[in-house]
């Protein structure tokens, strides 16, 4: 992209220059109860965006994605406090692409074991997203009830395709 050349008394469209901010959104929850049970893994329900710039990309319609408005590589952020309510019991994460079953390539959620409270665990990584594909964070706790877990995932384009 030719950098813009501006001059004086010319008026500035947004298009040009918002072209120019890579797209990004950060999701977050505040209480997401996460059911008991080893064997159980289920995607984050997201309340609201703490910041975004393309409307697109997380919706109340379907609040547990994050979707890629544009192809590219993104960057994956955010993370888990755990509550006291873990105990001794182990909590990880995934993240899946499109429903998948498995996790997506280039990405990473820590493992807790245990929590004395507010215990964090970070969702870090980069994958690579077609326009329209959507990143999911899924939960699990061995705990022997249902937890609740503040969450926050964001993903950022780094790179066209």
């Amino acid at each position: 992209m030719v950098a813009p050349i501006v001059q004086p008394g010319q008026t500035i469209y947004s298009d040009p220059i918002n072209g120019l901010v890579q797209p990004h959104v950060q999701a977050n929850v505040g209480s997401f109860s996460v059911p008991a049970g080893a064997s159980t893994y289920t995607a984050v329900v997201f309340s609201s965006t703490l910041t975004g710039n393309t409307s697109s990309m997380w919706s109340v319609s379907q609040p547990t994605r994050l979707v890629a408005p544009t192809t590219g590589v993104y960057l994956v952020h955010g993370g888990i406090i755990w509550p006291a309510t873990l105990a001794t019991s182990d909590a990880r994460g995934e993240l899946r692409i499109s429903g998948a079953g498995t996790p997506a390539p280039g990405t990473r959620v820590g493992t807790q074991r245990g929590s004395a409270g507010n215990m964090q665990a970070a969702a870090s990584g980069a994958t690579y997203l077609t326009a329209g594909q959507y990143l999911e964070l899924y939960l699990n706790t061995q705990n022997a009830s249902a937890i609740a877990a503040a969450v926050t995932l964001g993903i950022t384009r780094i790179s066209a395709t």
